[in-house]
């Protein structure tokens, strides 16, 4: 078995046809229990076949795949590899076709920006925005596996940004300087953006988003454009708090309007 470290503390492994990439506390929490990675990585093999026989019964995405790329959202209790912070895990799981979403950049990126949002952000800041965590990436380069790259993360529950009638909380915009719906209302400089869509909503919330970002990118944490399916508003159950939860942060873009639609909303950002 082959080893090598990252400049983020990933830990990645090489077992024949499987690389294993681990988030830095899952590697420490397999040290402290003194588990073999051959047999921790022959489990996980277990687990992920039980998964590819029957993945429509744990299926838990909410949305149809548009373009059927072969990426699947997938729920399951662990209850064999006993290594996780939380037993209920959300899986991510790519069959490796071409031009999908590649769950080991998901990976990387959200390790790369939660350390940013722990050292750029302040303490009330990192209340209300959080990226989600992900304790492990497993890639087959078996040829009649059904899954080549599988992202395993905690399963939030939660309301997408899209689903929430307000977009985010009146807390959450006065932490961060976002100004709420009522306010980009009477912003003359989006009038275009509430003529494209009738509804007004979806725009607002595109608004929003624009906003934190350009507050995020003022800190150095840089976030190009995110699909409102990906942040999730989640209630913290000990102070009743609004938290919103990112749960992947891989930009998205749907060429060719994305790019220069997140380029001019970022630059009507910028006026008062």
């Amino acid at each position: 078995m082959n080893k090598a470290d990252s400049p983020c503390g990933i830990q990645t492994y090489n077992q024949g046809d499987i690389t294993l990439d681990l988030e830095l506390s899952i590697y420490q929490q397999l040290q402290k229990q003194s588990v073999n990675l051959a047999e921790f990585i022959q489990k996980l093999s277990c687990f992920i076949t039980a998964l590819e026989h029957n993945p429509e019964r744990y299926n838990i995405n909410p949305y149809t795949e548009k373009f059927n790329r072969g990426i699947h959202i997938l729920g399951k209790y662990d209850s064999e590899l006993g290594v996780f912070p939380h037993s209920h895990l959300a899986l991510k799981c790519s069959e490796g076709r071409w031009g999908a979403e590649n769950p080991k950049k998901q990976f990387s990126r959200s390790i790369q920006l939660a350390w940013e949002f722990e050292t750029r952000l302040n303490n009330q800041e990192k209340a209300l925005l959080q990226i989600c965590p992900v304790y492990l990436h497993f890639q087959t380069r078996v040829k009649n596996a059904l899954f080549k790259k599988i992202l395993f993360m905690p399963k939030i529950e939660g309301t997408t940004l899209g689903k929430t009638k307000a977009g985010f909380s009146p807390e959450f915009c006065q932490t961060f300087k976002i100004p709420n719906f009522q306010e980009i209302l009477h912003k003359f400089r989006f009038s275009l953006h509430r003529f494209i869509d009738p509804d007004k909503k979806r725009q607002l919330l595109k608004i929003q988003s624009a906003y934190l970002f350009q507050r995020l990118s003022a800190r150095g944490i840089i976030i190009p454009s995110l699909n409102q399916k990906n942040i999730l508003a989640t209630l913290n159950t000990n102070n009743k708090q609004v938290q919103y939860v990112i749960i992947d942060p891989i930009a998205d873009y749907y060429l060719p309007i994305s790019p220069a639609y997140n380029l001019l909303t970022g630059y009507l950002c910028k006026f008062k």
